[in-house]
């Protein structure tokens, strides 16, 4: 029961306005910083050997806030996984289609002025390409969360119960081990930066993928555990096919992430796509359980 407490305590409405207080004010002034640095080192030119590989144009601080926001997205994503599969596979649509945004303004930040564009075409067009993506599985998100609307609420149960109170074990487990995730993600940048700094040696770590590649590559296991442990809920099979095919989009959204330039965005893009599809036909399938008598006369 403790676990069920602390499962409440953070997903109350209450605590999740603090966090979401923290989350905004850390995301402000980590921004800002970021700014401040650059100044340093472009305008001022101090600590040259420290910042001798940072990238000085200004855009490149807009990456800053959205890392926040997308580790703001992982903490409510892990706190909808006990609510059902479709709410926790909602938060995985946002963050994947922050992080194709996110890359758009690290792309734009690259050119030191917006006259390269027209010498580097290549570069350009990628940009180009990431944000129509980004635009793309913006609107498919808003597709996924409009057919996913008013799905029919499961009848109570004993197994239900237990089901749920399953769910959030795995939830605050994830907590934990994404939290040492994030830690250590952190300590692996702060240690590149150092040796690029000190060590006079090119800065070769992929920031786009660090730590998100662990965390959906966590959220895979998590969800097939989840999904193994529903069988003792639900043998429907309209339910497990839709489970089952909620992880295969996971696991896409864990690949596109790992596929460099456009075919990361069209992978990432057929995850939803998949999604939606799964959503789509398990709708059609709880239809086709609504009786004959319910069809002719539809309840008010």
């Amino acid at each position: 029961m403790y676990t069920h407490s602390l499962y409440v305590y953070l997903s109350s409405e209450e605590n999740k306005a603090y966090v979401e207080k923290i989350f905004i004010y850390a995301a402000f002034s980590l921004f800002l910083v970021h700014l401040f640095i650059i100044l340093l080192a472009d305008s001022f030119q101090v600590f040259p050997t420290l910042f001798e590989n940072l990238n000085t144009n200004y855009l490149s601080a807009l990456y800053t806030p959205f890392s926040i926001i997308l580790v703001y997205e992982v903490y409510f994503m892990i706190l909808a996984l006990p609510l059902s599969f479709t709410e926790s596979i909602k938060k995985q649509y946002d963050i994947i289609s922050l992080i194709v945004i996110r890359r758009v303004f690290k792309d734009l930040s690259d050119f030191s002025d917006f006259s390269e564009v027209w010498e580097r075409t290549d570069q350009f067009l990628d940009i180009i390409f990431d944000l129509t993506g980004g635009l793309v599985l913006f609107l498919l998100v808003g597709v996924f969360y409009h057919v996913s609307k008013n799905r029919k609420k499961a009848n109570s149960s004993d197994k239900l119960y237990k089901f749920i109170r399953f769910k959030e074990i795995i939830a605050l487990l994830l907590a934990i081990l994404l939290f040492g995730l994030a830690v250590a993600a952190f300590g692996e940048w702060s240690r590149e930066v150092v040796l690029s700094a000190y060590n006079q040696i090119e800065y070769n770590l992929d920031v786009e993928s660090l730590f998100f590649e662990d965390l959906f590559t966590v959220m895979i296991f998590s969800d097939v555990l989840i999904f193994i442990a529903s069988f003792l809920y639900s043998k429907r099979y309209e339910v497990l096919i839709r489970n089952a095919g909620f992880i295969v989009s996971t696991i896409l959204i864990r690949i596109s992430l790992t596929v460099k330039n456009e075919y990361g965005v069209i992978i990432a893009v057929g995850a939803i796509l998949t999604g939606i599809a799964v959503q789509l036909t398990y709708r059609y399938f709880s239809w086709l359980d609504i009786s004959d008598e319910e069809r002719i006369y539809p309840s008010q």
